[in-house]
């Protein structure tokens, strides 16, 4: 059947078979992080926080959520993590520099009590730019960003590549890590969708 296609039409084919391979390891690799107690989020959040300042223990160690919580920054990065979410109350004991590699690289990042405007200028100053916000915030709140990896060569900006900037008052957990996996959605879509221009290299 392929050989009658012809080679742009076989090569569509191929990459939609890949397309679906990868769907489908996705959809493998959510079920073993609940399974098997892997980590999806990592979350700093230092030991001296206060108490109101927190977003709750209640669910958080749930496996179904996959969050590991940490009480140093060098600990969370250096899990190399799915989605690495960071206490903005904290800000002095995190290295931006690595939340901004991270960030490149296509990493979720999540950072607690933080706005888009407050965390712009630490990772991408286009995340002020493009970022939803669709409701008044109180803490605890926190701002998602993830964008796919080698897009947008001159930053973030309306139109370019695949990204999402959302910022969002704190329900549960259930919510934060729905959010971060529709955000990884995002990313993967958008790396499985063909192009016909060659994406432009950093």
């Amino acid at each position: 059947m392929m050989q009658s296609l012809s080679p742009p039409a076989q090569r569509l084919v191929w990459a939609l078979m890949v397309a679906v391979g990868v769907f489908v390891l996705f959809l493998l690799f959510e079920r073993m992080l609940g399974r098997f107690g892997l980590d999806f989020i990592v979350y700093f959040e230092p030991t001296d926080l206060q108490e109101d300042r927190r977003l709750p223990l209640d669910g958080r160690e749930s496996t179904e959520y996959a969050i590991r919580t940490v009480d140093t920054f060098d600990a969370a990065a250096s899990r190399q993590p799915t989605t690495l979410m960071v206490h903005g109350d904290a800000r002095g004991d995190v290295d931006f520099d690595v939340v901004r590699s991270e960030f490149e690289r296509g990493t979720v990042v999540i950072v607690v009590n933080m706005t888009p405007t407050e965390l712009a200028p630490l990772v991408d100053p286009g995340i002020a730019d493009v970022a939803t916000v669709n409701e008044a915030l109180q803490a605890p709140f926190y701002t998602l960003i993830a964008k796919n990896e080698e897009q947008c060569p001159a930053g973030l900006q309306p139109g370019c590549g695949a990204y999402l900037v959302e910022a969002r008052n704190f329900t549960d957990f259930g919510e934060l890590a729905s959010h971060a996996r529709d955000a990884l959605n995002v990313r993967l879509r958008a790396l499985l969708t063909p192009t016909s221009e060659p994406v432009p290299a950093r």
